[in-house]
């Protein structure tokens, strides 16, 4: 009997040495819901970063953000290996013999009263040959606040026309108003301008073409056009710059396009043109 009692007590010492007093409390387990919750709203957070940063990746590959697309090249015009010099504007000018003025020193236009004077001074050619980079230095030496584009670049092959350059679309609606319209309405236009400054204003632009004018009518075939690396659809393009350029052709004063041909490198041109013109700066 005594011998069962003192193993019964050895036992009771050993639990005691392994196991806590029954006073102790037990440690409260916490719930696990706000970790949860925590990462639900993390894994939201990462997800949606990921994909405005995706969106933001792929406007500026297309051009639509600045200084993103700066960094990725979208807003570079394609080189057409176009290099022109001063002594190339200087040729144009020799050889067209025109002469380019400040707007702001147009007189009165005679034959339209309350109107200053934009061309003046027309001139007949026969043949009158002029090399792309004449053409591309004129171009970018005119100063004109109203021409839609600059760091312009013009490659000429047989019948056809490649251009390329940034859009400046400050002041585009003018321009539009200014060759005749291209088809819509001035609120269409003066929509398009403002969404155009907001989402490609300074972006790259290039198109290329098949193109000649006889007697004052423009043939032209739009093979491609992009605005940074987004393609525009060729329909909606084509009637557009075809609308655009034969109201230029057909509104401008003193300006008599018999043939204008592109041969490889040059424009040949027949008719009369001004000879003094007056640019907005």
């Amino acid at each position: 009997m005594s011998e069962e009692k003192t193993q019964t007590s050895s036992k009771e010492v050993a639990k005691s040495d392994t196991e806590p007093a029954s006073t102790e409390q037990t440690p409260k387990i916490k719930s696990d819901k706000p970790h949860k919750k925590h990462r639900v709203l993390q894994a939201f957070a990462i997800v949606f970063g990921a994909l405005f940063l995706l969106v933001v990746l792929i406007a500026g590959w297309l051009g639509f953000v600045p200084g993103l697309s700066n960094l990725m090249g979208a807003r570079t015009p394609k080189d057409l290996g176009v290099r022109w010099t001063e002594a190339d504007f200087e040729s144009y000018k020799a050889k067209t013999a025109t002469t380019f003025y400040d707007f702001a020193t147009a007189p009165d236009n005679p034959e339209k009263p309350g109107k200053k004077t934009v061309f003046a001074d027309p001139k007949t050619v026969q043949d009158l040959g002029l090399t792309q980079e004449e053409i591309t230095a004129a171009i970018n030496n005119l100063g004109w606040s109203w021409l839609p584009a600059e760091n312009v670049q013009v490659r000429l092959s047989e019948g056809t026309v490649e251009v390329s350059g940034n859009l400046k679309l400050d002041h585009v609606e003018e321009f539009v108003s200014f060759i005749g319209g291209v088809g819509y309405s001035d609120g269409d236009v003066s929509k398009a301008a403002e969404y155009g400054r907001k989402l490609v204003q300074g972006g790259a632009f290039y198109a290329k073409g098949n193109t000649n004018v006889t007697n004052n009518q423009l043939s032209f075939d739009l093979q491609k056009i992009q605005i940074g690396r987004l393609s525009v659809p060729i329909d909606t393009a084509s009637n557009v710059i075809y609308t655009g350029g034969s109201n230029g052709i057909n509104n401008a004063q003193y300006l008599d396009v018999q043939s204008a041909t592109v041969g490889d490198g040059a424009l040949n041109f027949t008719g009369t043109y001004p000879t003094t013109i007056y640019v907005k700066k």
